[in-house]
């Protein structure tokens, strides 16, 4: 239910995300290291500031687990992966939902973007990547 920012070099814990209300399966640093998504069991992904471990949004709108988020490479879009046979696209800046990927028939364990950012690949339990 919670996500810990360390610092590398000594081991200290520098932040703890705390506001899911399930277990958290997934954890992603955006591309310029200052926000932190992560990807929650209560059915939500959160955009968190690195440096002060502040909640910037609730991407909320799936209906069940969300097992993966990742940034786009120029930071600007966030995609997450939900057992709710979906991926989304969020805007990292507004939180909003741009895009639902719909067509798996079950659920979509993973999403990652192209390295130019133009596509984004999905993997799911419906035996079809």
């Amino acid at each position: 239910k919670s996500a810990r920012l360390w610092d590398r070099a000594s081991g200290e814990c520098l932040h703890t995300l705390e506001g899911h209300r399930d277990d958290i399966f997934c954890a992603a640093f955006s591309p310029d290291g200052q926000q932190v998504v992560t990807a929650s069991g209560d059915g939500s992904a959160r955009l968190w500031d690195a440096a002060s471990g502040e909640c910037l949004h609730t991407l909320e709108g799936h209906r069940d687990d969300i097992f993966c988020a990742a940034f786009s490479p120029d930071g600007q879009q966030v995609v997450t992966a939900s057992y709710d046979k979906t991926a989304r696209l969020w805007g990292a800046a507004s939180g909003e939902c741009l895009h639902t990927l719909e067509g798996h028939q079950g659920g979509v364990t993973c999403a990652a973007f192209s390295p130019d950012g133009q596509q984004v690949v999905t993997a799911s339990c419906d035996e079809t990547a």
